[in-house]
C-alpha cells in the first residue's frame, strides 16, 4: 500500500506521543488545505532543514524521513549511538527541522487517484486530458510541479498543467512553494537537504554556484551512502528547492536522489533507503 498523507499524520502523531522533546507544527497548507507538517528535534544553535515528497510519486521519501526521525529520537532518548554517531551531542549542537511531505495533495492523487467529489476533479481531467493518475502524477492538485516552481532560474517547461514539469504561471505561485520559502527565510537554516527519488545521486550545485564546503560534503555523503556526487542537467537544473536555497542564501544545499528503479519505488525498499540515507542526515547534522 502506498504511503499517503493519512499515514504521514499517524506517523508524526506517534513520534511526538512517544518522545516529548519532539515538536510538531504546520508551516502552511496545500491547495486542498492539508497541513504541511513539520517535526523539530534538538536544541542546538545551528539549524538543518530536510524535506521530502515534493513529487506525488516520491512518497517513500516521506516514509524514510519519518522512519529516520523515529530512530533518531529513540537514540537521543536512550543515549545510544546511531550509525556510530553520538546523537545527543548532535541534538545539542544542531536543531533538525523536517517537512516529510511538501506535496500532500500530489501524493494522495498518485496513491488513490482523484475522487469525483474533489472540486478540482473536473478541471484537472479537462485540463490534463487523462483519467488515470496512478504511476504518473508528480504535480500538485493544480497540475504544477512544485520542484520547478521556486525562484531560481524559473522558466516555463510545459505549456500547461500536467502530471509533471509544468512550472506554474510564475515562480512561487503555489501555496506549497510559498510555505517552504517563507519558513526557510524565517528560520535562516544553515543547510538544506531535499530528498527525492530515484537514482542514487547527490546534487550539490546550482548553475555553477555552490558554497565552498558543498563539494567536500557531497563527497562525505557519498562515502557514507554509496551514492554518487553529480551535477544536475537539463530539467533537473533549475526551479528546485535546493537551487533556490543556494541562489538566495549561498549556503550548502543538496538534492538527494534516493534508491534505484522506477517511481514509485516499492515500500519494500524503505529499509535499504533508510540504511543508505540516515548516515547522510547524521553527517549533515554534524557539519551544519
Amino acid at each position: 500500500m502506498s504511503y499517503d498523507y493519512q499515514q504521514l499524520r499517524k506517523d508524526c502523531d506517534e513520534i511526538v506521543k512517544r518522545f516529548g522533546f519532539v515538536s510538531l507544527f504546520s508551516i502552511g497548507e496545500s491547495v486542498m488545505e492539508k497541513k504541511l507538517l513539520c517535526l523539530q528535534v534538538g536544541t542546538g544553535r545551528k539549524k538543518l532543514f530536510i524535506n521530502g515528497a515534493h513529487h506525488g510519486l516520491e512518497s517513500l521519501t516521506a516514509a524514510f524521513i519519518c522512519r529516520f526521525l523515529s530512530e533518531y529520537a529513540a537514540a537521543i532518548d536512550s543515549g545510544k549511538t546511531l550509525f556510530g554517531y553520538d546523537v545527543r551531542a548532535l541534538a545539542a549542537r544542531t536543531t533538525l527541522f523536517a517537512v516529510p511531505m511538501v506535496n500532500p495533495d500530489g501524493v494522495d492523487i498518485a496513491a488513490h487517484g482523484i475522487d469525483i467529489t474533489n472540486p478540482y476533479h473536473r478541471k484537472l481531467i479537462s485540463t490534463v486530458g487523462i483519467h488515470s493518475f496512478h504511476k504518473v502524477w508528480q504535480a500538485n492538485v493544480r497540475g504544477v510541479d512544485i520542484n520547478h516552481n521556486y525562484n531560481a532560474g524559473w522558466r516555463v517547461v510545459e505549456a500547461r498543467p500536467g502530471p509533471s514539469r509544468y512550472s506554474g504561471p510564475y515562480s512561487e505561485s503555489e501555496p506549497e512553494t510559498k510555505a517552504i520559502v517563507r519558513f526557510v527565510r524565517e528560520e535562516q537554516f544553515d543547510m538544506l537537504l531535499a530528498f527525492h527519488s530515484q537514482g542514487g545521486e547527490i546534487y550539490y550545485d546550482y548553475d555553477g554556484k555552490m558554497n565552498p564546503i558543498s563539494q567536500e560534503l557531497a563527497d562525505r555523503f557519498a562515502a557514507v551512502s554509496g551514492y554518487i556526487p553529480a551535477h544536475p542537467e537539463e530539467l533537473a537544473s533549475f526551479g528546485g528547492c535546493k537551487d533556490w536555497f543556494i541562489e538566495e542564501f549561498g549556503k550548502a544545499g543538496f538534492t538527494i536522489e534516493v534508491g534505484h528503479g522506477t517511481n514509485p519505488l516499492p515500500p519494500e525498499m524503505l529499509e535499504d533507503i533508510y540504511r543508505e540515507n540516515a548516515p547522510i542526515i547524521l553527517c549533515a547534522l554534524e557539519r551544519a
